[in-house]
């Protein structure tokens, strides 16, 4: 009779065929085992050109300077009020006018009348240009000195232009010869100034350029 506490000895089963034997079976399929990570995966963005940040920035620094600007300037407009100034011509001559052969020989001497219709702001009339037309038609032109107004002042500004032997169109020599055959020659003056307002010892940042056109006529 056997005894059942001895340890069984013996050789594996040899399978008759010479095929490895078959592994042991198991419950259920067995699975490669995943650990799951806890935070998804993003790739890294691709680096950043500085230069379109800089002019962004730029932008928006010059957009801000301009709002200020352009608030100043605003207030500055409806607190002080202020008033371009007015050029009328008080008298107007001509000596040694001689108009042939396409040619103009003449000087004129004009006197204006400037008033400066503020209360509180003083002007500052910078590079004058003055320049006398026959209709539309460019015969010469002269420079103002420069001169500060006060507030509410009216002054006299002269102005001298000449022009010597200067080469016009044929249809504007027969104009102003006709029209002086009719005893009356008639010019257009245009003045074309710089304007600064002054407030105190405050100057206005923008020069404003101012145009008046006159007419005068000669007998």
């Amino acid at each position: 009779m056997r005894d059942s506490s001895r340890p069984v000895t013996g050789y594996p089963i040899q399978n008759v065929n010479g095929c490895a034997p078959p592994p042991p079976a198991t419950s259920s399929a067995a699975y490669p085992y995943v650990n799951p990570s806890p935070y998804p995966y993003y790739p890294a963005p691709p680096p950043q050109n500085p230069r379109p940040t800089f002019f962004r920035r730029l932008f928006v620094i010059f957009s801000v300077l301009l709002i200020i600007f352009g608030a100043i300037l605003l207030i500055f407009w409806l607190v002080l009020r202020p008033q371009l100034p007015d050029f009328s011509i008080q008298s107007l001559s001509l000596d040694n006018f001689n108009a042939s052969n396409q040619r103009v020989n003449g000087t004129w001497n004009a006197r204006f009348q400037v008033s400066n219709p503020n209360k509180k702001l003083s002007i500052y009339y910078g590079d004058i240009v003055s320049s006398v037309f026959h209709k539309d038609d460019f015969l010469t032109e002269t420079r103002i000195e420069p001169f500060v107004q006060d507030t509410r002042e009216v002054n006299t500004v002269e102005a001298s232009y000449s022009v010597v032997d200067s080469f016009v169109e044929g249809k504007v020599v027969d104009a102003m010869n006709g029209e002086r055959t009719r005893g009356e020659i008639k010019f257009n003056i245009k003045v074309i100034a710089d304007v600064a307002f002054r407030y105190g010892g405050w100057r206005a940042l923008i020069d404003l350029p101012c145009v008046w056109l006159r007419k005068g006529s000669l007998q």
